[in-house]
């Protein structure tokens, strides 16, 4: 499949085999640097780039998870899987950080985010 088909069940795994429930794709940001212009002094544009990491952000279903035990956890390979597409990502050397807040009126627990050192897609 894969392609340009996109969206569909989602699965998401830690290394050790727990399974969280994503309740929505999340966002995927893949570029290993962003950048942003200057002005120099005069007037011509230079760019900066920050190296920043592989990330994931995640909207989980507030389904009991110990959000401190995720945040504590150690470092470590995620997985997450796209059912529809058979498209996987994985984290390599990953952890999860963030400030998770969880949305009692719809069940949704978000503010959390996948940083990986390496970050690997198989499929499609």
């Amino acid at each position: 499949m894969a392609g340009r088909d996109f969206g569909g069940e989602m699965r998401l795994r830690l290394a050790g085999g727990a399974q969280l429930t994503m309740r929505a794709a999340g966002t995927l940001g893949r570029a290993g640097l962003s950048t942003e212009a200057v002005t120099n002094q005069d007037g011509s544009v230079s760019r900066t780039a920050t190296l920043k990491p592989s990330t994931h952000e995640l909207t989980l279903e507030d389904d009991g998870v110990d959000v401190d035990a995720l945040l504590r956890a150690p470092r470590q390979d995620i997985y997450i899987v796209e059912e529809f597409t058979g498209i996987s990502h994985v984290f390599f050397d990953a952890f999860i950080g963030g400030d998770g807040a969880a949305d009692r009126a719809s069940g949704e627990l978000s503010g959390l985010v996948i940083n990986a050192n390496g970050y690997q897609r198989l499929g499609g």
